[in-house]
């Protein structure tokens, strides 16, 4: 069986076959109850379009051995609106969201009869309803009046919200350990107006602070009491420890492997403990983080934290052994913010030179991150921005001051993919000397300057070891090109350099790559050409991991 629609435009005929995509198929088409079938479809999916002057003829041929149905139509003219009332009444009658929807709605006077709008603006006035609490919401009058004579329509969307119900208190339908917690973390107070937004940032809310296995909030909107609307609350906690093991691998350090502990709810009051081991043929460290919620568990807490790290790579040799205490808020724009203190004892060798440094950094930094498009991000940014200082005054083994940040923004249009990144960073001190080499600033490598060896672009000695240096200032463009589904190619250009008074030349590298979005996250393969100041003539980055 196939049709064959003719004398309307594409729109119509798009409709047509789908409404007759959805009739069963006779033994032969050619028979009086069938074609009435396909009239009424028809006429049905050009009413929805606003056509109700509509003529036409419908005959049954044979076309190698297959019935085909040929319908030749004269829709007529579209109906146009000419007249359209929208009402809203109700305590919504006044909500800045209604008049947003009507500021731009799918129904506007004088427009051609669109069925489809139709029901798309009546839609986003019940969606509106439901999402700001109006649970009692609805149409006194909606309808479509179709004057075919003169192909003329009037729409009535008259819209009772009702009155708007507020937050309920929560309802515990188990008991949990982390009830006070829950409540804590509560962004609204009992009696504001219902929005399932805020609700909906509640639960992001609660499930990344790690305690529960899962959790739930939802509106028991049949068990409201007078306006008000309780929350039930559906929660499973995390078992007592949880374990990750993963690995990856790039070009800079090879292959890499990490374990996590967390112990998520140690005691009654919230805290946790969360151990990490990242190991990796040139780095192998180990940290250990006690936190304690003050108002909230995700954004506002304290955190204790130890650590060692081992570095053998390039002219580095070091130990290093910290201990810090760390303040942690989320500011009113998003942006997280903390202020630390930190005792660092390192010492080993940069270049030929040994060092042992003690210092007490007092500092403070900021973070944000946005990201959609789940473990291949394709929209995002990320920045981070830091100030620590060291003074002989509270019995540091030197003076000195490290200010430092980066940026990076991923963005996508069209599927083509740009992507930048800055760092900048200083350090100033008496002399590099009496800078651990964890401080120094060295680039190059895969996340840095491409085209050179992983950290090798940094100041010298007489020798040619490196030291590492005072500033940094590096900068990054890549532009990536659909090629087939979840592969693109990518052209980029790095340049940069850590230095001690910007004397030398900027290291600049360039290439080609290619970035497949994998089901474990982007996968990143790039060839590099050094312009300035290598040895190497082309040199080869690999990456799994997330970019941002």
């Amino acid at each position: 069986m196939a049709f064959k629609v003719n004398g309307t435009n594409d729109k119509a005929r798009e409709n047509i076959e789908i409404h007759l995509k959805g009739l069963s198929q006779p033994k032969n088409a050619d028979s009086a109850g069938y074609l009435q079938q396909v009239e009424d479809s028809t006429r049905e999916a050009l009413n929805a379009l606003g056509y109700y002057q509509i003529s036409m003829q419908i005959k049954v041929t044979a076309k190698d051995q297959e019935q085909l149905v040929t319908l030749n139509i004269e829709p007529g003219v579209s109906s146009e609106i000419t007249n359209l009332s929208v009402k809203i009444t109700g305590q919504g009658k006044n909500d800045f969201e209604f008049k947003k929807v009507l500021d731009d709605f799918a129904v506007k006077l004088h427009d051609k009869l669109h069925h489809g709008n139709y029901e798309t603006a009546k839609d986003s006035l019940r969606s509106i309803a439901q999402r700001r609490g109006y649970f009692d919401a609805k149409f006194d009058k909606a309808a479509v009046e179709v004057t075919s004579k003169n192909n003329t329509a009037a729409v009535y969307l008259w819209f009772n919200t009702g009155p708007r119900y507020q937050f309920g208190e929560l309802v515990f339908t188990d008991e949990i350990a982390a009830e006070q917690y829950i409540r804590t973390l509560v962004n609204f107070k009992v009696g504001d107006p219902f929005d399932s937004r805020i609700l909906s940032q509640f639960n992001v809310d609660l499930n990344e602070t790690n305690y529960f296995k899962t959790i739930t909030i939802l509106p028991a909107v049949k068990d409201k009491q007078g306006l008000l609307i309780p929350l039930h609350v559906m929660a499973k906690m995390q078992p007592q420890d949880s374990f990750n093991v993963g690995a990856g691998f790039s070009t800079d350090e090879g292959v890499r492997g990490k374990f996590r502990w967390v112990r998520p709810w140690l005691n009654e009051d919230g805290h946790s403990i969360e151990g990490n081991v990242v190991a990796s043929a040139p780095k192998q460290e180990t940290s250990l983080t006690y936190s304690i919620p003050l108002e909230d568990p995700l954004y506002n807490y304290f955190s204790i934290q130890s650590g060692y790290k081992h570095v053998d790579q390039n002219d580095t040799v070091t130990h290093q052994y910290l201990v810090g205490l760390n303040r942690h808020w989320r500011l009113s724009n998003n942006w997280r913010q903390t202020a630390f203190i930190r005792y660092d004892h390192e010492n080993g060798i940069q270049g030929q030179e040994s060092y042992s440094t003690d210092l007490i950094l007092p500092g403070v930094s900021f973070s944000n991150s946005r990201s959609r498009g789940g473990i291949n991000v394709d929209w995002g940014s990320k920045h981070m921005f830091s100030f620590e200082v060291s003074n002989e005054w509270w019995l540091s083994s030197s003076d000195l001051v490290k200010v430092y940040g980066n940026s990076k923004f991923i963005r996508t249009y069209n599927e083509h993919q740009f992507v930048a990144s800055a760092e900048l960073g200083a350090i100033y001190a008496d002399s590099i000397n009496d800078v651990p080499s964890s401080m120094r600033f060295f680039t190059g490598g895969d996340q840095s300057i491409r085209g050179y060896d992983y950290e090798k672009v940094a100041p010298r000695n007489d020798s040619g070891l490196l030291i590492g240096g005072r500033y940094l200032t590096v900068g990054s463009l890549e532009y990536r090109m659909p090629v087939v589904q979840d592969w693109k190619a990518a052209l980029f250009v790095d340049a940069g350099t850590a230095t001690n008074d910007y004397s030398e030349e900027i290291s600049v590298g360039t290439g080609v790559g290619a970035v497949w979005a994998s089901p474990v996250g982007p996968i990143r393969l790039y060839i590099a050409k050094p312009l300035t100041d290598t040895e190497n003539s082309f040199t080869f980055h690999f990456m799994i991991g997330p970019e941002l």
